[in-house]
């Protein structure tokens, strides 16, 4: 464990947040997102609020596997040479996993270089359950793909979904940092770049 990660273990598998808990996480979330620092009060900083913020992941999971169905079921001129569902949809949790962690190591590695030391719990926790929040609110798009399947309108919805993602994760980071909105866009875009090694297959 590097310096400047928190103090403590990760938790038992007993320790899984409460559904009351979740919920109080994404409304912290939702008020970070809308600049409101006070949200970090409905999050739980200590140490054990830390790691527990990593059950972020499995909460976020009916949503992603959506993502995974939606992504299988979309028509292709050459199919992609897979030898089972069982492996592609593994393949994408692989990628998700990747994706959502790897960022959060590196913060972590840098943190103490940076000077942010002190800031990387509140970050950490701000981001993991904004992350899953996320993850919810993009249902609806995931479900219209499955009805509507690909197009102009899809490609559309896709975009302004991506980029509201994005703002929104930037002024949650920002909120999470106290209101320093330079840091909160340079760090989004260092967490969108570690994300691109984790490709879909």
């Amino acid at each position: 464990m590097t310096p400047s990660s928190p103090v403590g273990s990760p938790p038992t598998p007993d320790a899984t947040p409460t559904l009351d808990e979740v919920l109080r996480y994404f409304t912290g979330a939702a008020e970070l997102m809308l600049g409101r620092a006070e949200g970090l009060r409905r999050l739980d900083l200590s140490a054990d609020g830390f790691w527990r913020s990593f059950f972020a992941i499995p909460v976020a999971l009916p949503p992603m596997a959506l993502s995974w169905v939606q992504f299988e079921r979309l028509p292709r001129p050459v199919a992609l040479l897979v030898p089972s569902p069982a492996l592609a949809y593994s393949a994408h949790a692989l990628a998700d996993f990747l994706a959502w962690i790897l960022p959060v190591v590196v913060l972590m590695l840098v943190a103490r270089p940076i000077g942010y030391s002190r800031k990387i719990v509140p970050l950490v926790v701000a981001t993991n359950w904004g992350g899953a929040l996320i993850a919810w609110a993009l249902v609806p798009y995931w479900l219209i793909g499955l009805m509507a399947g690909d197009g102009e309108i899809m490609a559309g919805l896709g975009l302004v979904a991506g980029l509201g993602s994005i703002a929104l994760t930037i002024r949650l980071t920002s909120s999470a940092l106290g209101r320093d909105i330079l840091a909160a866009v340079a760090i989004v875009l260092l967490m969108l770049v570690l994300s691109l090694f984790a490709c879909r297959p």
